[in-house]
């Protein structure tokens, strides 16, 4: 057969694909709903596709089934797999091998090396596929059946009801991570279950504790693997036995709903006390009360107070709470705030509203927290007249306020310490006043090293120098600005460094 044989017999397929889709389109009878269809029309040459999934489940009848295609294929123009390299102004891409390193410190360490020597190093985003115009017929039909009959089989999924079947068991996809098809895997590689589960007495958080203890000797978590943007896919994970946060929560829901068990991942993108984000998986129960999974080591202390910002949970449907929801697709916005679908679910006993008057009018202003030697945005808000109302926001924590325009931080106000009720104290160093303090530590946990030299720095608009010492066997003595916000740093780097103020006694509290 020629190719120009072959070029015909394709042409007029997809021609006659793209009819039955339009007849699909304007079919009232059962009805697409017009978040279906305007997902169809967005699809591109994967048009016929959608139609092969719609058309199979108009075959078997099925009005449940189909109602769940539906939930999902309304989401899918949104949601969408990306992929990042490391790269330098010029475009050269650079790969740092997780797994090659001891730890953090020593990876940032040779990631700052190839900065000074080659500038820059950016997350550039190579490419993006979204489930509308990539994923196949007999990926969505596969994904569906499985999770059906996972509900319907397992006697622990069965009462969950259809809403919360559709929202945490269905999806196919926990964050943007590459589709896979996982259900089937996961219950041959973790299952069968001891016979003890199959009855009708069964519960799910109990299967799920099970799971659970199994993941957890299967993967772990290791710090080197905060670099890598990109989530690993589950043969990825498993070969290596390690991975971030992100990497670990992914593959436990995707365990979870593979059993039927309705599950979440809850993160904050940064922690305010420390280095790096953190994320746990969360089981839904068919009463709505929610349980946390254990990792295999003990994260100490993860909502004491000053840690916690804010909190979210990535959904797979539109909530209005994220800014992905809301923005101009264009709209430059920053990492993990307005990418996709979130729900903010900080506690409200653990938080408070605070109102900010800002030096400009941005559109979206945000807040930020200092983590791993830098700002970086924790929540958003939309200002009106300079004005912005941030909700439930961690108390105990120092905020920076800024707007976000091209890629950088526009610092919009002083940064404050945020008390219970919203009681605002705002760092602005007072030079007219000073105090002494004796300064031992660069962090909580790091103390100064005698002979080492280290320099002082305090926040005006950005980090300006107040002094230079060489530190004496009990720290170094010294008088400082009244009210100010300060970092302590040598030259070697750990990235551990906390900022802090000085309290009224004359020592460093650290935030």
């Amino acid at each position: 057969m020629d190719n120009l044989v072959k070029k015909g017999i394709f042409l007029f397929s997809l021609s006659a694909l793209t009819m039955l889709s339009w007849q699909c389109l304007k079919s009232t009878k059962p009805g697409i709903p017009a978040s279906v269809r305007r997902v169809i029309q967005n699809a591109g040459l994967n048009k016929p596709e959608l139609v092969k999934a719609i058309g199979y489940y108009e075959k078997n009848k099925d009005t449940l089934q189909r109602k769940a295609l539906f939930c999902l294929m309304a989401q899918m123009n949104k949601n969408y797999t990306v992929y990042y390299s490391v790269q330098d102004s010029l475009g050269n891409h650079y790969f740092f091998n997780p797994e090659k390193y001891p730890d953090y410190l020593s990876l940032n360490r040779a990631w700052d090396s190839t900065e000074q020597i080659r500038g820059n190093l950016i997350y550039h985003a190579d490419s993006f596929r979204v489930d509308g115009q990539t994923l196949k017929g007999n990926y969505l039909i596969h994904n569906l059946n499985e999770a059906f009959k996972a509900h319907t089989l397992f006697p622990w999924s069965k009462d969950y009801d259809f809403q919360t079947f559709c929202h945490w068991i269905l999806p196919y996809r926990v964050a943007n991570e590459r589709p896979e098809k996982f259900r089937k895997y996961f219950l041959k590689e973790y299952g069968p279950l001891p016979s003890k589960f199959y009855n009708d007495t069964s519960h799910p958080l109990d299967v799920a504790l099970y799971l659970n203890k199994l993941i957890n000797q299967k993967i772990d978590y290791k710090d080197t693997y905060n670099k890598s943007i990109n989530v690993q896919t589950i043969k990825q994970l498993e070969k290596s036995g390690l991975g971030n946060f992100y990497d670990i929560n992914i593959y436990k829901v995707k365990v979870m709903r593979a059993f039927g068990i309705a599950a979440a991942m809850d993160y904050t993108p940064f922690l305010a006390d420390t280095n790096f984000g953190y994320a746990y998986t969360t089981v839904i129960l068919p009463d709505r009360d929610e349980f946390i999974l254990a990792y295999n080591h003990r994260v100490k202390a993860m909502h004491k107070q000053g840690r916690l910002a804010k909190l979210y949970r990535r959904t797979f449907f539109r909530d209005s709470s994220s800014l992905y929801a809301i923005k101009k697709t264009k709209k430059s916005t920053p990492p993990y705030l307005g990418d996709f679908y979130y729900k903010d679910i900080t506690n409200p006993l653990q938080s408070a509203n605070v109102w900010l008057h800002l030096n400009g009018n941005p559109e979206y202003a945000y807040l930020c927290v200092f983590n791993d030697g830098g700002w970086h945005p924790i929540a958003w808000t939309t200002a009106k007249d300079s004005l912005a109302l941030f909700k439930e926001m961690g108390t105990h924590i120092i905020y920076l306020p800024v707007s976000y325009e091209q890629h950088m931080l526009i610092r919009m106000g002083l940064p404050f310490i945020l008390h219970r009720q919203g009681l605002k104290a705002f760092l602005n160093a007072d030079f007219s006043f000073r105090q002494s303090v004796k300064l031992q530590r660069t962090s909580p946990h790091d103390k100064l090293k005698s002979g080492k030299n280290y320099t002082l720095y305090f926040w005006d608009g950005n980090w300006k120098i107040l002094s230079n010492f060489n530190a004496g066997k009990s720290g170094y003595i010294t008088d400082v600005p009244a009210g100010a916000l300060f970092l302590l740093t040598n030259n070697d780097l750990s990235f551990n460094e906390r900022i802090f103020i000085i309290s009224n006694n004359g020592r460093q509290q650290f935030y």
